[in-house]
């Protein structure tokens, strides 16, 4: 996106501030005009202003689907853009994530694995659990006086009727 706001800047003579709330909506609506312009459908110029115009290019020509956030913003915003009626129910379900397309991994790198914290080479390790000295540590303080007293039917808990 930051060289499609560089493209559109120049052509339309705004600032430099992508965020600035004059130029944002001025460079989006002219970039969805030029979706319309290109591909002369709603569908089509939605996935090609949320995926890009290249990414939608390689799916007409190649079949390669479009991303999920992609499918489920054409899905929301088209039928309301065509005038239809909106259903219902109406929702896309975007498909899982494969674990191949995860964009970041993360990884120990002290050689501890995440399942048994212990060190590789077996030795005695100073991990514990933080336990309360005394139980008492476990109680909140309370007023003198304080007694919680549900009335009959209600929750002792939350004081909400069962």
């Amino acid at each position: 996106m930051p060289d499609t706001w560089a493209e559109l800047r120049v052509r339309h003579r705004l600032g430099r501030n992508p965020y600035n709330p004059h130029d944002n909506i001025l460079a989006g609506t002219a970039y969805l005009r030029e979706m319309w312009d290109r591909y002369g459908d709603v569908a089509a110029m939605l996935a090609a202003y949320n995926a890009g115009p290249a990414r939608y290019e390689e799916h007409r020509a190649k079949g390669r689907p479009l991303p999920a956030e992609t499918r489920a913003y054409v899905a929301s915003l088209a039928p309301a853009l065509r005038g239809e009626r909106p259903s219902k129910i109406a929702f896309a379900v975007a498909r899982p994530l494969d674990w191949r397309e995860a964009a970041i991994f993360i990884a120990r790198d002290d050689g501890a694995s995440a399942v048994n914290p212990s060190p590789p080479d077996g030795s005695p390790s100073n991990l514990r659990a933080p336990v309360p000295e005394t139980p008492e540590t476990l109680t909140a303080s309370q007023p003198d006086g304080f007694r919680h007293a549900p009335g009959r039917g209600r929750s002792a808990m939350t004081g909400f009727a069962v």
